[in-house]
């Protein structure tokens, strides 16, 4: 990992078959590029959703994306920066009774929940913005959290 180096997000529509995840992940290693996370989402049309954060320069970046696209069970690959506002996450934050919490108000996210009645926070909005929340829920006493990357808008 080099300063230039950012954190992407990639989302990868590829087939629901034996094999899928594991040709993603080896083109990732194959490249010397570690995945931060990977997580799989529902399969509609025999097709299933991977999304993938990793860091990389602009450069590697792109050279990951085509070469994932190149994969015969991949159907389409996304990679947008990390910080793009159109990244949407959603987290849920469980912080210990009787702490009551709200997201920083630089925060651009919705949110529910009653942390001092023991109610878990959930957190909605652009990647770095959930992120944020997260952290400085951890830093108020989280005991617990999830945080789930949303498939892109079609």
């Amino acid at each position: 990992m080099t300063e230039d180096d950012v954190r992407w997000v990639g989302f990868v529509r590829a087939e629901h078959r034996t094999g899928s995840v594991a040709a993603l992940a080896g083109v990732f290693a194959t490249r010397g590029v570690n995945v931060d996370s990977m997580a799989t989402g529902d399969v509609h049309d025999d097709a299933g959703l991977i999304v993938v954060t990793f860091r990389a320069g602009d450069r590697r970046a792109r050279l990951l994306a085509r070469t994932v696209e190149r994969l015969p069970q991949v159907r389409s690959v996304l990679v947008r920066r990390a910080e793009d506002l159109g990244v949407r996450a959603a987290a849920v934050v469980h912080l210990p009774a009787g702490v009551t919490f709200v997201p920083p108000a630089r925060a651009a996210v919705r949110w529910s929940g009653e942390t001092g009645h023991g109610e878990p926070l959930l957190v909605e909005g652009p990647l770095v913005d959930v992120e944020l929340t997260v952290d400085a829920a951890r830093a108020a006493g989280a005991t617990r959290d999830a945080t789930v990357i949303q498939p892109p808008y079609a």
